[in-house]
């Protein structure tokens, strides 16, 4: 059962949909397989759970490549940063908190001086977001 590529209203049907449907409930709309909705959504990046209210992983990854999307770990780089892959998805995910340990290091390993760190730490209240 391979209809093929993804239209752009079932797209947009799972995007607005994700988290107020059952993965089931989405499939049998779109005409495709439940496994097929669930890797749509990991290569969209559209993750349904309890998030953490600010993702520093993805501002660390904001500040050194325009697009956090871009940068995919190697090998290498989970053993410079001593960080799993399991961990390192669920910081990028915003499915756990990151600690001070890690995010020095991650600071470090991008090359990040401490101010640009300490300024992607701060509260953002009378930024213009034109």
């Amino acid at each position: 059962m391979n209809p093929g590529k993804w239209s752009p209203e079932d797209c947009a049907y799972i995007h607005e949909n994700a988290g107020k449907l059952t993965i089931s409930q989405m499939a049998e709309h779109v005409s495709r397989s439940e496994l097929a909705v669930k890797l749509f959504m990991h290569r969209h990046q559209i993750y349904i759970g309890p998030t953490i209210k600010r993702n520093l992983v993805q501002e660390i990854l904001t500040l050194k490549f325009i697009h956090p999307e871009n940068f995919m770990p190697t090998r290498a780089f989970y053993k410079e940063t001593s960080i799993s892959q399991r961990r390192w998805w669920d910081l990028y995910f915003g499915r756990k908190q990151i600690k001070q340990p890690e995010y020095v290091t991650l600071c470090i390993y991008f090359g990040i001086t401490l101010q640009e760190a300490f300024e992607a730490r701060q509260l953002n209240l009378f930024k213009n977001d034109k």
